[in-house]
């Protein structure tokens, strides 16, 4: 996937003037995918972010992947939708893409923050971080009326956003180990989903895992909080309250407040001393099975074991 989308993730401006007015955007995504590539496409803005949705018969192939057709139609889409972005008076954050299959309802998204294609086009991040900055996301929808002519976009939070790739983040670097080591990694089973929650005035990072790893089980708890802890903090943001990391089948949970989180990012707290001050029991694993669709027989079997 990457390869065939890196291009899509480079596009320039075309200068200080607006060329797509804010009551323009939709429709000049639609007719730019119309034009230069023959795609039928429908665009609409939520808030500040602007997304396109893309039709077609089949997302997957045989073998169950996804044809090279389909990621060049998805980066020329992108393409589309971030030029728009980059030359508009309209208040954009995030430009998303939708693919979706009639038949089977096969649903492919990517989201990336415009603010991102804006340092990868300065040069400011390279492009193995650019495409780390992008959330890929892939699964089933749900039709809304009749076929897929209704296109609801919902506006992106960058709250929302940042725990989305945090936890991709995640998942992309126990693959990497997985792939450099298999031997050492073959007793290490890990799922992630990671949210922001914004109830009660709460603003807390969720991050919840089932993570089997016989040696050094505190291993996967530390994984996470590096991987929030850099993004965080490359993001600058600090509009929370705190990060929670809770890891079901090792019954521990790691809750920290942003005053610690940012000691760590300043150096002025160890991984030694986060594990000793704030990490606790946590709920059954049991629990979990709810969250990540896992059948309970193998996972806490093995779990029972810790």
């Amino acid at each position: 996937m990457r390869s065939f989308l890196a291009g899509a993730f480079f596009v320039s401006g075309c200068g200080p003037d607006y060329t797509y007015p804010a009551n323009t955007v939709p429709q000049s995504i639609q007719d730019i995918c119309l034009k230069e590539n023959n795609l039928a496409v429908k665009a609409r803005v939520a808030g500040k972010t602007v997304g396109a949705l893309l039709s077609i018969n089949d997302l997957l192939d045989a073998k169950g992947q996804i044809p090279r057709a389909v990621h060049e139609k998805m980066g020329q889409v992108m393409q589309a939708v971030t030029r728009v972005a980059l030359s508009t008076d309209l208040a954009i954050d995030f430009c998303e893409v939708i693919v979706r299959d009639r038949k089977y309802l096969n649903e492919l998204v990517i989201l990336r923050s415009l603010d991102d294609t804006k340092r990868a086009n300065a040069d400011a991040i390279g492009i193995e971080e650019s495409i780390n900055r992008t959330v890929f996301r892939q699964g089933k929808y749900r039709p809304v009326g009749r076929g897929n002519g209704n296109f609801i976009l919902k506006e992106v939070k960058l709250e929302d956003f940042l725990a989305e790739q945090i936890a991709q983040r995640v998942r992309l670097g126990f693959a990497r180990e997985s792939r450099e080591d298999a031997e050492e990694t073959s007793s290490r089973f890990v799922l992630i989903e990671g949210s922001f929650d914004a109830s009660h005035g709460e603003r807390v990072f969720r991050f919840s895992t089932l993570s089997l790893q016989e040696e050094n089980p505190h291993k996967t708890m530390l994984d996470i909080f590096h991987t929030a802890s850099g993004v965080l903090k490359d993001y600058g943001f600090t509009d929370y309250g705190a990060i929670e990391i809770q890891d079901y089948l090792n019954r521990q949970k790691l809750t920290l407040d942003k005053e610690t989180v940012l000691n760590y990012q300043a150096k002025r707290i160890t991984d030694q001393e986060i594990l000793d001050r704030y990490l606790t029991e946590s709920q059954s694993v049991r629990d979990a099975f709810k969250l990540f669709g896992v059948s309970p027989s193998a996972t806490e079997a093995a779990a029972e074991k810790n």
